[in-house]
C-alpha cells in the first residue's frame, strides 16, 4: 500500500513535498517527494489563519484579550470612523475568526494593502459599504490581518515574539527569522522559492496572519497534534479546551474559527468539483497548492501536507479518505 500512495502521489499531486501523519500521538507515516526533506521549510500560506486562530485564543487565556467579543475599535482608539463605516462600532474579534466582516471591496486589494506602510490600518480604511458585520461571509487573506495588529497591540510582544514564546517554543518549533521580504519582487520569490524559513511581515513591524508561514511538514504537524489533544501538548496545557472547542465549531458553512470543519459522510464542491467528506468528521488548515493539517479527532490522526505552489491543485480528500487513512489504520 505505501508503494501505492507514492505512486498516487507522484502521478496525481505531482506538487506534493512532504507527507507525515500520527495515530494516536505517534509518528506513522513520513514521506516526501520532488526531492524534498524533513528539514525543508514550506511556505503554506493560509494555514497562517488556523496558526493566529489559535494563538487569539492563547491570548484570551492569557487575558491579554478579553474575549472573542471584544470589539476591534478598543485596540485602536484613535481610529476616525470615515463614510460608510458606522459598521466598525459592531466590529468584533470573532467576526475576523468567522470572516463575516463586511468590507468595501469585492477582489482582495493587494497591491492597495501590501503598498502601504501599515497593511492592518490599511484595511480598517476597507471596512464599511452597505452589510452589517457579520451577515455575510467574506473569505479575505488580507481583511484578517487586523488581527496581527490587534495581537501586537494587546500584549505589547510582535506576533512572532508571542507564537515562539506560548505556541512554537511548547511545541519544539525552533526560533523563526523573519522572512526575506522587502519588495513585490522579493514577495514573489518568498512565494515560489522552496526552502525559505521565516514568517513574513510589514514595513511596520506587523507579521502577516493570512499568509507567510514557512515551516518544515512535521512542525506544522505539531499544531495538529495540539487541537488533536484539545489543547495539550507533551502534558502539558497550552490553549484552553473551551476555545478548541469553540474554534472548531462550525459557525458558517464548512468554517469555524480560521480552521475548515467538514462533516463525514457529506458532499461538498471545491473549485466547482464535488467530493465526499469520507467516513470521519475533521478540522483542517488548508492552504493554496493542497497544504493542509488534517485533524480527525474519531480516528485519532494528524495528516500534515505540504506542497509547492499550484494554483487549483487536485484537492487531497480523496487521497486521505480513501488511501492514506486506510493505510493508516492497517498498520
Amino acid at each position: 500500500m505505501k508503494e501505492k500512495i507514492r505512486k498516487i502521489v507522484c502521478e496525481e499531486y505531482s506538487n506534493t513535498l512532504g507527507i507525515v501523519a500520527y495515530k494516536n500521538n505517534k509518528k506513522v507515516y513520513e514521506e516526501y517527494f520532488n526531492n524534498a526533506n524533513k528539514d525543508e521549510s514550506v511556505h503554506t500560506f493560509s494555514i497562517a489563519k488556523s496558526v493566529v486562530s489559535i494563538l487569539i485564543g492563547i491570548a484570551i487565556d492569557k487575558g491579554y484579550i478579553k474575549s472573542v467579543n471584544q470589539k476591534v475599535l478598543d485596540f485602536f482608539p484613535d481610529y476616525k470612523l470615515k463614510r460608510n463605516q458606522e459598521q466598525l462600532k459592531d466590529l468584533t474579534i470573532e467576526h475576523f475568526l468567522t470572516m463575516t466582516v463586511p468590507y468595501k471591496y469585492k477582489y482582495e486589494p493587494y497591491t492597495k494593502v501590501f503598498t502601504s506602510e501599515n497593511w492592518g490600518e490599511k484595511i480598517l480604511e476597507l471596512i464599511g459599504g452597505k452589510e452589517q458585520v457579520g451577515e455575510n461571509f467574506h473569505y479575505s487573506t488580507v481583511g484578517i490581518q487586523v488581527l496581527s495588529n490587534i495581537l501586537t497591540k494587546a500584549t505589547n510582544m510582535s506576533l512572532k515574539e508571542f507564537a515562539q514564546e506560548y505556541l512554537f517554543n511548547p511545541l519544539g518549533i525552533k526560533d523563526l527569522p523573519d522572512a526575506p521580504i522587502h519588495d513585490r519582487e522579493s514577495q514573489e520569490k518568498f512565494y515560489k522559492t522552496r526552502n525559505i524559513r521565516g514568517w513574513a511581515k510589514d514595513h511596520n513591524g506587523y507579521y502577516t496572519t493570512g499568509w507567510g508561514l514557512s515551516l518544515t511538514t512535521d512542525e506544522f504537524a505539531q499544531i495538529g497534534l495540539l487541537v488533536l489533544n484539545n489543547g495539550m501538548y507533551d502534558g502539558k496545557r497550552i490553549v484552553s479546551e473551551k476555545y478548541i472547542k469553540e474554534m472548531t465549531k462550525e459557525r458558517e458553512k464548512n468554517y469555524g474559527y480560521l480552521w475548515w470543519i467538514y462533516h463525514k459522510n457529506e458532499t461538498i464542491k471545491i473549485i466547482r468539483k464535488e467530493y465526499n467528506t469520507g467516513k470521519f468528521d475533521s478540522y483542517c488548515a488548508n492552504g493554496v497548492g493542497g497544504s493542509l493539517i488534517a485533524v480527525i479527532p474519531d480516528d485519532n490522526i494528524v495528516i500534515c501536507m505540504t506542497c509547492s505552489l499550484v494554483y487549483n491543485p487536485k484537492i487531497r480528500m480523496e487521497l486521505i479518505n480513501n488511501y492514506l487513512i486506510p493505510y493508516i489504520d492497517s498498520l
